[in-house]
């Protein structure tokens, strides 16, 4: 058996409410006053209990990112990644508990993926009797790194054994970060072996379980929620600004930003459709990377013990003396003021 499959390499600017809801309940559990922190977002609880609210990337990574630097658990995306389960998920995880085989799931989830808005492009890669599911980042995830690991791999892994119903014996799952202290706890979750400090975040199973049909597939329930799942799909791309677009498709990790043709053809238009849509919304490509450079740069030196030069590479600058002068121009400030000011607070 030979299949690859790969999830669209862009975070969708738009996403359902369904993932952020089990770390603000968590949250709430231990104390935290979620309201503040929800209203620093422009959204209040209320917006929680609307399945069809829809909020921005950027409101759920930063929601999550300051709740995950209130909630005192070093284990804290394993916590979330267990209480994550069908239910929780709406029409897109019904579209996919609908289909055949394991395999249609995975083509479906991946179809469907931009209803969730994940930070990562995923790729499943069967060579076989070897099936690899691997993780890569779409932005550079920081401090929160291994914590949005966790959470979607304890999580994915529970909602595939619930579609099966049954507990999938993995062969291997391996992590690109350092064994944590509580690595221990890994174990019990997953029941295989786990290797850190891996080249990529991969899980890996055998291909014989692509081929099993599901046993809650059924044709009809999954025509139901496909096409709901794919006009609302269609909603979003009507929501969604070619700033929205170019903003998510430039936000790649360790990666040079497209140049202005490449994030056209990345976007499926042409290059002179792609700068005259952004004149019409009152942007350029030239302040859209500025923009994204600016925030990676900040990002980077208040969340990181990145060297300046490091940094520098990071955002696109190999001349570290130009990043300095560009970063002065955008803050005011000189980087290592910048990050000065935030180790003071």
């Amino acid at each position: 058996m030979r299949i690859s499959l790969k999830s669209k390499p862009v975070i969708a600017p738009y996403r359902s409410t369904h993932n952020l809801r089990v770390i603000i309940q968590w949250a709430e559990e231990h104390g935290i006053d979620t309201a503040s922190i929800l209203s620093s977002e422009g959204l209040e609880k209320a917006d929680f209990d609307n399945p069809d609210r829809l909020i921005t990337f950027e409101q759920q990574f930063e929601i999550s990112q300051k709740l995950f630097d209130l909630i005192s658990c070093p284990a804290l995306g394993l916590r979330i990644g267990e209480r994550i389960n069908i239910g929780q998920l709406g029409k897109w995880i019904m579209a996919i508990n609908s289909c055949a085989t394991t395999l249609d799931a995975f083509k479906m989830a991946f179809e469907l993926a931009d209803l969730l808005s994940f930070p990562f492009q995923f790729i499943l890669d069967v060579q076989d009797d070897i099936a690899k599911f691997s993780f890569i980042d779409l932005i550079d995830l920081g401090r929160s790194s291994r914590f949005r690991y966790e959470m979607h791999m304890v999580g994915g892994y529970n909602i595939c054994c619930e579609i099966m119903r049954e507990r999938v014996q993995l062969i291997e799952i391996r992590f690109a970060y350092s064994k944590p202290e509580y690595a221990e706890e890994y174990k019990p979750i997953f029941n295989c072996p786990i290797l850190f400090d891996a080249e990529e975040t991969q899980i890996r199973f055998d291909s014989s379980y692509l081929t099993r049909p599901l046993p809650c597939a059924n044709t009809l329930t999954k025509k139901i929620y496909e096409k709901d799942c794919r006009q609302t799909l269609e909603q979003l791309i009507m929501l969604t600004t070619t700033t929205e677009l170019a903003k998510s498709a430039l936000q790649f990790k360790d990666k040079e930003l497209l140049t202005r043709s490449q994030l056209a053809r990345c976007l499926n238009m042409s290059d002179q459709t792609l700068k005259r849509r952004l004149a019409a919304e009152g942007v350029s490509y030239k302040s859209l990377v500025k923009d994204i450079r600016q925030k990676k740069a900040c990002d980077l030196l208040q969340s990181t013990e990145l060297t300046m030069e490091e940094i520098a590479n990071k955002v696109g600058y190999r001349d570290v003396a130009n990043f300095y002068r560009a970063f002065k121009s955008w803050t005011g400030l000189t980087p290592r003021s910048c990050r000065g000011k935030n180790e003071k607070r």
